[in-house]
């Protein structure tokens, strides 16, 4: 793939996380058929040459293939941020104020004035406010509580959400509000090892915050992810649920495809995705891309495209499944021009025809 500037950065990121996601989707799928293939109960010399034809010649293409298309992936994706470090050279970017890495290993913020940028200008972010201590207490932490901002985030958003639902004292235990220098201090994780990240107490207006224009929890915790993501708002932008809930928790994730691959897999039930909820493990669900390459938009104009939402629960009867969009409790009007309402409540007809996945972390509790 030739370098790729001049390109919509915002774009090109986009499509090459979708690229490096279904490469590795069909990768896996690659292995699945390999074990189906070996596993059917026949014998003879016919057996024999199927298996060492599929082994020999099938299976290796469709790897060579799925392996180019997620290395390709990754070319667009680093393609995209060389772009935006050469747009950030030209428009006086660069070192982002008042962030630096600790010297315990920790990252925290640099000892600059409030007026400094907290992560680094991200488009519209508007002006940096003091935020001073926001609300900690159970109503304040909750999935519809959080209003998506300027960035490209909902994956993290989404997914400190679905952790805010299953176990709100999580969040209350892993932010700390430091009143004798009016800084925070939230706690990550990093290969299951805490990362501590010291904030102060300011925050872009258009950054996330609660469904009122206030600064709330997942302000600081949004702050405090784009410093260990890299130090800039913008690392925040396009990641997937995954990253997040492990950075969130510390600990393991999986996901589950609604439309397998193979035609003899079946997609999670409701009622399976429910028992998870109830089992109090944070769960997401992910819209497709509808990118042209990899399949088509939601066919429901009330989901949003290529986003993530928080699964916040499943009927009794296992029939339906309602889902929060971090856009806020009131939704928004997407790119296409439509309203998207902040919460979703599906059939398992219209669910399993609007997303494409679900992710699932362990219980925190």
């Amino acid at each position: 793939m030739s370098e790729m500037y001049g390109a919509d950065v915002e774009a090109l990121r986009a499509l090459g996380t979708a690229m490096e996601r279904h490469g590795e989707t069909l990768e896996l799928a690659v292995g699945q058929l390999t074990d189906a293939v070996n596993s059917v109960q026949w014998s003879g010399q016919d057996h024999e040459e199927f298996v060492n034809e599929w082994q020999a010649r099938h299976a290796v293409a469709l790897l060579a293939v799925a392996q180019a298309i997620a290395a390709a992936g990754a070319k667009a994706v680093a393609n995209a941020d060389a772009q935006e470090q050469t747009s950030e050279s030209y428009d006086g970017g660069g070192v982002p104020s008042g962030i630096s890495e600790g010297t315990d290993g920790s990252s925290s913020e640099g000892q600059g004035s409030k007026e400094k940028e907290p992560a680094g200008a991200a488009g519209d972010m508007g002006k940096v406010e003091d935020i001073g201590q926001v609300p900690l207490d159970d109503a304040a932490i909750d999935a519809s509580m959080i209003d998506q901002g300027r960035l490209a985030d909902c994956w993290f958003l989404a997914s400190a959400g679905a952790v805010a639902e299953s176990n709100p004292k999580w969040i209350q235990d892993h932010i700390k509000y430091n009143a004798q220098d009016g800084t925070y201090t939230v706690t990550f994780y990093r290969d299951g090892e805490p990362v501590h990240i010291t904030v102060e107490d300011t925050a872009y207006e258009n950054a996330a915050g609660d469904p009122n224009g206030n600064a709330s929890w997942i302000t600081v915790y949004e702050k405090a992810a784009a410093v260990y993501m890299g130090g800039e708002y913008e690392d925040m932008n396009y990641d997937s649920a995954e990253t997040a809930l492990e950075m969130i928790t510390g600990k393991d994730t999986s996901s589950e495809s609604l439309d397998p691959v193979l035609p003899w897999e079946d997609p999670p039930s409701l009622e399976s995705i429910g028992e998870r909820v109830k089992n109090g493990e944070p769960v997401v669900a992910a819209s497709p891309d509808g990118g042209g390459w990899f399949g088509d938009p939601p066919p429901d104009n009330k989901v949003v495209g290529n986003h993530v939402y928080t699964v916040q629960g499943v009927s009794a009867d296992g029939k339906t499944i309602t889902l929060v969009n971090p856009w806020g409790p009131t939704g928004g009007t997407g790119s296409d021009g439509a309203s998207k309402p902040g919460t979703l409540t599906m059939s398992a007809e219209e669910f399993y025809k609007n997303f494409d996945s679900v992710t699932y972390g362990e219980r925190t509790k």
